[in-house]
């Protein structure tokens, strides 16, 4: 039997706790099943992603919970780490999703990262993720979407 080994694609722990770097992160739900359709579970999971942020400084640039996986674009604060801070957060809308009769895992065991460039425009990034649900056809306009948003930018005039 062939064993298949996953490598393991990471940058050296240090940049995840370095503050103020701008990170894209995309977590997705194990097997890309769709809880947060259930449209109560993704407003606790907002809220819950919002308590996070504001308790351990960390700046989100960008949200955008889809039904199967969520977008972010945030930064270390000298609280807490990009990892502590995903980890947190899969654990606590866990915990979360199990009250609302998910049962088992609900995340994949990692998550995707792509730590901006100093030619990216975060703001341009930012707006990338919010249109997520336009590029999906869930909504016409991004603002029509209830879970997405930013913690940091005035998003009145884009």
């Amino acid at each position: 039997m062939k064993i298949k080994y996953h490598k393991k694609i990471r940058l050296d722990a240090e940049i995840y706790k370095t503050p103020g770097l701008p990170c894209s992160i995309t977590i997705c739900t194990r097997k890309r099943n769709p809880i947060f359709n259930k449209k109560k579970l993704a407003e606790e999971c907002l809220n819950l992603l919002k308590e996070i942020s504001s308790l351990n400084n960390i700046p989100i640039y960008a949200y955008c919970i889809m039904p199967d996986h969520i977008h972010l674009l945030l930064s270390a604060s000298e609280q807490l780490g990009i990892i502590e801070f995903i980890s947190r957060l899969k654990n606590l809308t866990t915990r979360i999703a199990w009250k609302h009769n998910f049962q088992g895992k609900i995340w994949q065991k990692s998550f995707y990262d792509h730590f901006l460039r100093k030619d990216e425009d975060i703001e341009k990034v930012a707006i990338y993720i919010l249109n997520n649900p336009v590029r999906k056809g869930l909504v016409q306009e991004w603002r029509d979407y209830p879970f997405c948003g930013s913690l940091v930018f005035d998003l009145d005039s884009k």
